[in-house]
């Protein structure tokens, strides 16, 4: 009999191994280490052999009664489950048969509608940073940044200058998937500016002093999560946005992607540029565009546009 906390530890070990962010392993382990404290307390189950399908069930149902989570939070807890006994498979702990997650299928999430930027706000926004300091033109470029390539807050600020070429930037995802985003004209402008501020502002400082993160806070070390969210914050007031948009660094990922979707962009290249692993996931940004952008982009790009027909 295999116990389910010794496992657990073993997983661990094998996404270290595998290279996957900290980040990522840490998350997969707090969702097993909930999942287990319940199964152990309200199942009695401490070993992998003993849990079945019924348990899990059992553990959704709970988590539903908290009435505090969404189905898309509950479904992440159901993904990692997968994840692991998946590899409690390969690595033979169990058979395919005695998977329980097998026949568990996610919860039905709700279609909310995205409400995001206009070009307008975005405008408004990108303009209200002044470029005087090294901090307001490190600012102004990571708004761009954020509002023209779509990347998620957790990969902005993970950038390092070894990820920089001439045309494009090295982007680590989740689940440490890799992809490669565009530098375009405007990016490229902000960036020499930056790169020459920032060589200025650390002039005085030793190479093992400046950390290798592209954005940096003004002691040369990467910036955190919550200073982006706080700038966006305090230029989205500035800029006067609609309190109907949340003003987070997610909601320029809405932006870029619906507005790619506007200038016709398909789904799948789309969803190449925003690291999703399937279409499904971008899917969602349709469900934002007014049905008079879609009825456009039908038109513009309609099947017989190129046909001479008489």
């Amino acid at each position: 009999m295999n116990e389910i906390l010794v496992l657990m530890d073993d997983f661990k070990l094998n996404q270290q191994i595998q290279g996957r962010q900290s980040k990522y392993i840490e998350m997969c382990v707090w969702r097993l280490t909930k999942w287990q404290e319940f199964m152990k307390l309200h199942m009695a189950v401490e070993y992998v052999e003993e849990v079945k399908a019924i348990h899990v069930k059992k553990y959704i149902q709970h988590h539903q009664q908290l009435g505090c989570e969404r189905a898309s939070t509950i479904n992440n807890n159901i993904a990692t489950l997968k994840v692991f006994f998946n590899y409690l498979i390969d690595e033979e702990f169990i058979d395919e048969s005695e998977n329980p997650m097998r026949k568990i299928k996610n919860l039905k999430e709700e279609k909310r509608v995205i409400t995001t930027f206009n070009d307008d706000e975005v405008k408004r926004i990108i303009n209200d940073v002044q470029e005087v300091t090294y901090s307001n033109i490190r600012d102004k470029l990571m708004l761009i940044t954020l509002f023209d390539t779509g990347i998620r807050v957790s990969e902005l600020i993970s950038i390092t200058t070894n990820d920089i070429s001439s045309k494009s930037i090295l982007i680590h995802g989740k689940g440490s998937k890799q992809r490669l985003v565009y530098i375009s004209k405007t990016m490229r402008r902000y960036m020499r500016k930056y790169e020459l501020e920032r060589k200025k502002r650390f002039k005085h400082k030793n190479n093992e002093e400046i950390e290798n993160y592209y954005f940096l806070d003004q002691s040369a070390v990467q910036l955190h999560r919550s200073t982006i969210n706080k700038i966006l914050r305090r230029h989205c007031k500035n800029a006067g946005v609609r309190a109907e948009v949340r003003c987070s660094p997610h909601d320029c990922r809405h932006y870029f992607a619906q507005k790619q979707l506007r200038n016709g962009i398909d789904v799948y290249s789309l969803s190449r540029l925003l690291g999703h692993y399937d279409t499904q996931m971008t899917v969602k940004y349709l469900r934002g565009l007014e049905q008079e952008s879609i009825l456009e982009i039908g038109k513009l790009y309609s099947p017989l546009n190129d046909f001479s027909i008489k």
